[in-house]
């Protein structure tokens, strides 16, 4: 079948002459993902804040302006002891908060996100906001990732969040999609991670490491550079505070981490006999193999633009996987 994303695994396989490889729709989601951690290889740690001090090479203090009912101020963000502290206190009838973004200072394309947050006090209802990403300003203000983005009613409850993608199509239409990740532990009681993969024809969200969405429809896979935003925001209407909500309240998120993908999309590689433990893993052209044998007890992945194809005798051993990815007709950089 053909598509824009396919995925193949192989485990303990004697592979038969001539077999090529491309068989997944882009329809079929993928079983888990491919990040830092089970594929190193693949990815290069473009960009670490650990949150010992306020990187004003990187961030910016939340202006003073309003995604919900709160303003911002600069003395609520307070960084210490390797974490990134938001507080939102109520003065009077106003609800003043802190947030940071990455506008205008540093920009992120494709590769894997990651950061570990411990949300408000659960039982307190109003706080919203979390990690998440978009373009920030111009044309294409609606390209947009939620990685972390519990409503008002969420974080009260404690136990689930929203997750959301959004972009626009070919035509200029805003295109969004949104799911609760629910029948979670308490996500106030201690930190977790939350992290996203974000490729040209997919976007993987996780929770502690395990995949909770994906989506594969191009219509809502964002196409431009996008900044980073983490901010403690106050929900409107039905999920505003009330008044056993007691402030002031607390979020917080340490070790940020992104890993962009090594790409050299301008090599095909084709090789007899082929090299699994030195190779320079990257996403390339295609690969083109024949006669090999992976090593005992290894797991390899193989990522290329076009295709990837074995030829001849090619072993598997048992104990060992190959996992192959092609993100056809472009260069994931």
């Amino acid at each position: 079948m053909n598509g824009d994303m396919s995925t193949f695994v192989i485990c303990a396989k004697h592979i038969k002459p001539l077999l090529a490889l491309v068989v997944l729709s882009m329809a079929t989601p993928l079983l888990y993902a491919q990040t830092p951690i089970n594929d190193p290889n693949h990815y290069i740690l473009d960009t670490y804040d650990n949150f010992s001090y306020f990187n004003s090479n990187m961030w910016n203090s939340v202006p003073n302006n309003t995604w919900g009912l709160e303003v911002y101020n600069s003395n609520n963000v307070i960084v210490s002891g390797g974490k990134l502290t938001l507080k939102c206190e109520k003065t009077g009838n106003v609800f003043v908060s802190g947030g940071i973004e990455s506008v205008h200072k540093k920009s992120f394309s494709y590769g894997y996100f990651e950061i570990e947050s411990k949300t408000p006090t659960s039982g307190n209802r109003g706080p919203w906001g979390g990690f998440w990403m978009q373009t920030g300003d111009g044309d294409n203000v609606w390209d947009e990732i939620d990685v972390l983005e519990p409503n008002g009613a969420d974080t009260y409850y404690g136990t689930q969040y929203n997750i959301g993608v959004s972009a626009n199509d070919s035509g200029g239409n805003h295109l969004a999609i949104a799911k609760k990740i629910n029948n979670l532990p308490d996500l106030s009681a201690d930190f977790h991670k939350y992290a996203v993969i974000w490729t040209p024809k997919h976007v993987q969200l996780l929770f502690d490491g395990d995949l909770v969405y994906e989506e594969v429809n191009p219509n809502f896979i964002p196409t431009h550079p996008m900044y980073v935003f983490l901010t403690f925001q106050i929900d409107r209407k039905g999920n505003a505070p009330d008044a056993s909500t007691i402030f002031p309240l607390y979020w917080q998120f340490k070790n940020f981490k992104y890993y962009r993908l090594k790409t050299d999309c301008s090599i095909s590689v084709v090789e007899d006999n082929f090299d699994f433990v030195n190779h320079d893993y990257k996403v390339y052209k295609s690969y083109s193999l024949s006669n090999s044998t992976i090593p005992n007890n290894t797991n390899v992945v193989l990522q290329a633009r076009d295709y990837i194809i074995l030829n001849g005798e090619f072993n598997v051993p048992l104990g060992s996987t190959l996992t192959m990815i092609t993100h056809h007709g472009i260069c994931p950089e």
